[in-house]
């Protein structure tokens, strides 16, 4: 109460108070054409988005009849060699549309996170207690998979009801007497056999170590450095010293390869500040660039590049944001190892790779560029749901993504002096496009290609080599312990194991290479209309339709609606509301954050003004019954007319 009457005390004149909303206003970013046309496209219907597109992914008769030839010769490689990769194996003998697949990426995501015994033993029993894994026994060609369901059928029937036949039964009543502990023992070391499939050291120097096999043979690095966003300060500062730590020993094993040739580092921008949102862009700004700068400086000193990871959509444009910060920054003037990654299932890829190729000639330098093509699909569209948003800032269907994809590619392909393209894939339709859209020229330095580490290599071993017509790929490698994985490793086996996903579909026999090899453009073309989103995905507005339509939400990562918002917050201010007009003597009512802001005037009724307003009411009602029908309706409407302007004004001072 103290600080009000002060400010009130202000009131007289010594201070004028600020225009209601002025500190939102001072946080209104205002963005140029290049950058309006990114926001834009944001939620977009994919209607609007997909002509362009089309228009601009769709290849001539023999160069797309070329693309589809290698492909199949690549499919025709993968399928020959069905054992070669363990995803493979997991995804032929657990989908993820199963009850055993959604068992297993259960536990990955959870069970090396719970800090107490007995919730681990809970989840063991609710995610393995009900799964039919003896229906995969021996089904694989994996020794892996077909060791690790033996253990699930084990763990399985300690959970759920006994069979007391056979070695199940044996094994079961062994470990039975064993206790809930071996179980947890028994179902943590499996997780950790599973993770280290994809890991590629639980330090930089074991993964520097252990990459040296695949580089021999061609490949190239790019390391992650694992762990989610950093939650508080000391997380920020852990993340920093882990990526200078990486750095230093990147640049000490490159050996002078450059950025090119040599093993990069990503960078996860929400690992370096713990409040890494739009709301909080003053302070990332403040705090987080110059840790960014700090990273890009030794960079450049190791000669290492480094890449921009891409995270959930609402961060995006804040990564812009520091993006073009680093790229005009004087330090970073004549390096081309900065980088970024776009990912092409946002409807905002092909504007955006448009404004990142004039950003990188407009600073006289080349801009490492990775496209892939997303893994938050499914938090994104859930996301967009609850908060009652206007539509979906992803496409709904694969094959629009996959378009995207092929458009950007071009874009990038296209502009050689200004991005260095490294496009991620495990689709060997995609990768043939590309590799058919660069022509058979190829230079050192033209582009490469990206997998994933322990999911990519036996696509891109037909490939890589040191002559001929091979071509390079860099193999993005996590780095970090088992528990550090978990996050990461079910992000990946989500995006790869949904039935439409490559990886999924090429370990199905029953799928064949003709389905595999389908044109996403003529796809796409084929719908009526051209960009009809996915019918069983349901909009945000319709969410409970048709009992009643979703509440609608403020995109508040969107810099457009953001503007639009402060539009709408200074209108309001701008009427001096009233309440009570009909009485004298209104009070001002100020502004509870700011009592220098005076939001409008009240008039408080005194007893006698409420018997007055009784006496008059009882009045009017007596002398209703007198009046013509004609004079009733005047005077009805009248009061409707008055009764919604006051309901108006109400509603403005509310919202405020």
């Amino acid at each position: 109460m103290a600080s009000i009457t002060e400010n009130s005390a202000v009131e007289g004149g010594a201070s004028p108070p600020p225009a209601p909303f002025s500190a939102f206003a001072a946080e209104l970013v205002g963005h140029d054409a290049r950058r309006a046309a990114i926001d834009a496209v944001y939620r977009a219907p994919e209607t609007e988005c997909l002509p362009e597109l089309l228009r601009a992914a769709e290849l001539p008769a023999p160069m797309a009849t070329q693309a589809r030839a290698t492909a199949r010769s690549l499919i025709e490689g993968l399928r020959a060699r069905p054992t070669a990769g363990l995803v493979q194996g997991l995804m032929r003998e657990y989908a993820l549309s199963s009850q055993e697949g959604v068992a297993l990426m259960c536990l990955a995501e959870a069970l090396l996170r719970i800090p107490d015994a007995a919730t681990r033993d809970a989840l063991i029993a609710d995610k393995i207690g009900g799964g039919e894994w003896r229906a995969h026994l021996g089904r694989s060609a994996s020794p892996f998979v077909n060791a690790a369901t033996w253990g699930l059928l084990i763990t399985g029937q300690l959970i759920g009801a006994v069979d007391e036949s056979g070695l199940a039964a044996a094994l079961t009543r062994l470990l039975a007497r064993s206790g809930a502990p071996i179980i947890r023992a028994s179902v943590d070391t499996a997780m950790r056999v599973l993770g280290e499939q994809f890991v590629c050291g639980q330090t930089i120097e074991a993964a520097l170590g252990n990459a040296r096999p695949l580089e021999e043979r061609g490949y190239r690095y790019s390391f992650d450095m694992l762990g989610e966003a950093a939650a508080t300060a000391e997380d920020a500062e852990r993340y920093l010293a882990s990526y200078e730590a990486a750095l230093r020993a990147i640049g000490a094993a490159s050996n002078g390869r450059g950025i090119y040739e040599g093993p990069g580092l990503s960078i996860k921008l929400s690992a370096l500040h713990p409040r890494y949102a739009r709301g909080q862009r003053k302070r990332v700004m403040d705090e987080l660039y110059p840790r960014l700068r700090r990273l890009a400086v030794l960079a450049r000193e190791l000669d290492v590049g480094i890449n921009i990871d891409a995270e959930e959509s609402e961060r995006l444009d804040l990564s812009l944001d520091l993006l073009e910060t680093l790229c005009r920054d004087p330090a970073m003037a004549g390096w081309n190892g900065v980088g970024f990654v776009v990912q092409a299932y946002q409807k905002r890829a092909y504007a955006t790779l448009g404004w990142i190729i004039e950003l990188a000639r407009a600073t006289k330098r080349r801009i490492m560029l990775r496209l892939v093509k997303g893994a938050y699909w499914d938090s994104e569209i859930k996301r967009a749901q609850v908060e009652g948003l206007e539509g979906f800032a992803v496409f709904t269907r694969k094959f629009h993504t996959d378009v995207s994809y092929i458009a950007c590619a071009r874009l990038l392909l296209d502009a050689p002096e200004a991005v260095f393209p490294q496009f991620a894939t495990h689709n060997a339709l995609t990768l043939a496009t590309v590799h058919a859209m660069a022509g058979k020229n190829f230079y050192a330095g033209q582009y490469e290609f990206q997998c994933l580490h322990g999911m990519g290599e036996p696509l891109y071993n037909q490939i890589v080599g040191r002559g001929g017509d091979a071509r390079p790929c860099r193999v993005y490698a996590p780095v970090g312990s088992h528990e550090t994985l978990l996050a990461y490793l079910v992000r990946r086996l989500l995006e790869n194991g949904a039935n439409t996903s490559f990886v999924n579909r090429i370990a199905d026999a029953a799928v064949s290479v003709d389905e595999l090899i389908a044109d996403p453009v003529e796809a796409a073309s084929a719908l009526a209309p051209i960009g009809a989103p996915h019918p069983k995905i349901v909009a945000p507005r319709d969410l409970f339709a048709p009992e009643r339509d979703n509440s609608a939400g403020l995109d508040l990562s969107n810099e457009a609606s953001l503007a639009a918002l402060g539009q709408a917050l200074a209108a309001s201010a701008r009427p001096d509301w009233h309440a009570g007009a009909a009485f004298p003597a209104p009070r001002p009512i100020l502004n509870p954050a700011d009592a220098r802001d005076v939001v409008g005037h009240v008039a408080d009724v005194a007893p006698a003004g409420v018997e007055e307003a009784f006496a008059r009411a009882e009045r009017g009602r007596l002398g209703w019954s007198a009046l013509e029908p004609g004079a009733r309706a005047r005077i009805l409407t009248e009061a409707a007319a008055r009764f919604e302007a006051e309901a108006q004004k109400l509603a403005g001072l509310i919202c405020r």
